[in-house]
C-alpha cells in the first residue's frame, strides 16, 4: 500500500471537458441540476419500445460528424467513446496546455471504461446471407458470412481503442491505464492518475471517464441487474434515490475528462486552477449479494479516501451519494457512511446529480468529480431531484432545497459499479494561496 504521509505532491484540476445530458460546461450542468431538471424521456437515437427498459438521459444536439473531424477514427468509434473524444478535446483547451513545451513521454492518460464490444449493425450483411427460412445456417456462417465481417470490427470491440484514440489525438505517449468497469471508472482514472503524478510519473494527466447506457446491451443489462427502474410514470420522475418510493435508476451517457497536475507545475506556468485531487480509495464486497459485506468495503473505501487525503470526517463539508436509487444499494451507502463518519454523516449535507443525469455508467463518477468541483466553487448545493419522501430508515442530511452562502473545502463522493465494486474520492476546492 501506498503511504500517502511520505509525498505531499497536491495534484490539482486545470481543466475540465464535458458532454452530459445537462449541459457542456460545469456550470450549465449545475445551473441545470439547481432547478431540478431531469431530461429523462423516451429514448430517440434507437427503437427501445421492444426492451424492458425505453427511457433514458441522452445527450442531446450531438452530431459526431459535425463534433469529429477525424473521419477515418469516427468510423471505429462506438457510442461513448465519441463523447469521450470531444470531453478530452475540451479539457485540453480548457487547461491551455503549452503545446510547443509538452514532453510526450511525460504526458499520461488514465479512463475508465466499460466496452461491450462492436457495433451490432456490422453482422447484419452476413446474417442475413446466411438466413435461410428464418432460421440462421451456421455452417453457411462460418463459411461465407464471417468475409461480411468489416475489418475495423476487431478494432471497435477493444476495450482500449478510446484509450489510443484520445492519446493518438493529443500525443500522449506516457503513462497509460485503461481501467475496466461497469460505473466507478472515473473515480479510478482520478485517483490512479493521482497516484502516478505524486510518484512523478508525468508532468500532466488527462483523467477522467466516457461511456453510455444508451444502447440495447446496456439497458438489457443493466434491467437484468436490477438497477434501472421499470416505472411508468412520468420519465423525468422516475429516479428517486433514497425515497420511500425509490424503484430503480434510469440510463445516461456522457462524458468528463480533466486534466490533472502537480500544484507546483500548475502554479509555475500561470494555469487556472479548478479543484485538487485529495484522497481515493476502493474496495470489493464479497459476495455482491450480502448487505453486510458490500457494507464494509463501502466503509473501508471511505476511510482509505479520508487517510489519502489526510482529513478526519470533521473536515469533510459535502457528501456527494452514489445514488442508484435502489432499495438495497441506497441503504448500503447510508450504513456504511455512519460506519466511516460517525455521528459526523447525520450532519454533512447531502446530495447526488444521479437522478438529474441519469446513470450514465462510468460517465457518471467522472461527471459527479465536475459537477461537485462546481458545487465547491460556487458555495451553491443543489437539491436531490425527486427526493419527494425520504425513507426514515435512511438517516443522513439530505438536501432538499438548495443552500446558499455555504463555505466548503472539501467533498466526499461514492460510487459503486456492478456487481460490488465500491470507490471513494476526496475533492478539494480552489487553492488561495
Amino acid at each position: 500500500m501506498t503511504d500517502s504521509s511520505n509525498n505531499s505532491t497536491r495534484v490539482v484540476v486545470t481543466g475540465r471537458g464535458l458532454v452530459t445530458p445537462l449541459g457542456r460546461t460545469a456550470s450549465d450542468v449545475h445551473k441545470q441540476w439547481l432547478a431540478g431538471r431531469c431530461p429523462a424521456a423516451t429514448i430517440t437515437k434507437f427503437d427501445a419500445t421492444k426492451l424492458p427498459v425505453s427511457i433514458a438521459c441522452e445527450v442531446p444536439d450531438f452530431e459526431p460528424r459535425q463534433e469529429i473531424r477525424n473521419r477515418k477514427m469516427l468510423r471505429l468509434l462506438v457510442r461513448g467513446e465519441d463523447y469521450g473524444l470531444v470531453a478530452s478535446a475540451a479539457a485540453i483547451k480548457d487547461a491551455a496546455l503549452p503545446n510547443d513545451d509538452i514532453d510526450p513521454f511525460r504526458a499520461g492518460i488514465a479512463v475508465g471504461v466499460r466496452k461491450e464490444g462492436f457495433r451490432n449493425t456490422n453482422f447484419y450483411d452476413a446474417l442475413e446471407a446466411c438466413t435461410i427460412d428464418g432460421q440462421i445456417d451456421r455452417k453457411l456462417f462460418i463459411d461465407d458470412g464471417v468475409r461480411r465481417i468489416p475489418p475495423q470490427t476487431i478494432i471497435e470491440g477493444l476495450a482500449n481503442a478510446g484509450l489510443y484514440h484520445i492519446a493518438h489525438e493529443h500525443r500522449l505517449q506516457g503513462v497509460n491505464q485503461n481501467l475496466l468497469s461497469l460505473g466507478n471508472g472515473g473515480f479510478l482514472a482520478l485517483g490512479e492518475a493521482m497516484w502516478s503524478l505524486r510518484r512523478d510519473e508525468a508532468d500532466f494527466i488527462l483523467a477522467g471517464a466516457f461511456d453510455s447506457w444508451v444502447l440495447w446491451t446496456g439497458l438489457a443489462h443493466e434491467h437484468y441487474a436490477g438497477v434501472l427502474s421499470s416505472s411508468t410514470d412520468a420519465p423525468a420522475t422516475v429516479h428517486r434515490p433514497f425515497d420511500v418510493s425509490r424503484s430503480g435508476s434510469v440510463a445516461g451517457e456522457g462524458a468528463a475528462m480533466f486534466v490533472l497536475e502537480p500544484l507546483e507545475r500548475a502554479r509555475t506556468r500561470g494555469a487556472n486552477i479548478l479543484g485538487q485531487i485529495l484522497g481515493f480509495g476502493s474496495a470489493t464486497g464479497v459476495p455482491s449479494d450480502e448487505s453486510a459485506g458490500c457494507i464494509r468495503a463501502l466503509t473501508a473505501s471511505i476511510r482509505r479516501a479520508l487517510e489519502v487525503a489526510q482529513l478526519t470526517p470533521d473536515e469533510i463539508d459535502l457528501i456527494h451519494l452514489h445514488g442508484d436509487a435502489t432499495k438495497v444499494n441506497d441503504r448500503v451507502e447510508v450504513q456504511a457512511l455512519h460506519a466511516a463518519l460517525g455521528e459526523r454523516a447525520r450532519t454533512i449535507p447531502a446530495t447526488t446529480i444521479k437522478s438529474a443525469t441519469g446513470f450514465m455508467a462510468n460517465a457518471s463518477s467522472s461527471v459527479e468529480a465536475a459537477a461537485v468541483l462546481e458545487v465547491l466553487r460556487t458555495g451553491v448545493i443543489p437539491p436531490i431531484v425527486n427526493l419527494t419522501t425520504p425513507d426514515p430508515a435512511l438517516e443522513l442530511n439530505f438536501v432538499r432545497e438548495p443552500i446558499e452562502g455555504k463555505q466548503m473545502r472539501h467533498a466526499l463522493l461514492l460510487e459503486r459499479s456492478w456487481p460490488s465494486h465500491y470507490a471513494a474520492l476526496v475533492v478539494g476546492s480552489v487553492i488561495e494561496s
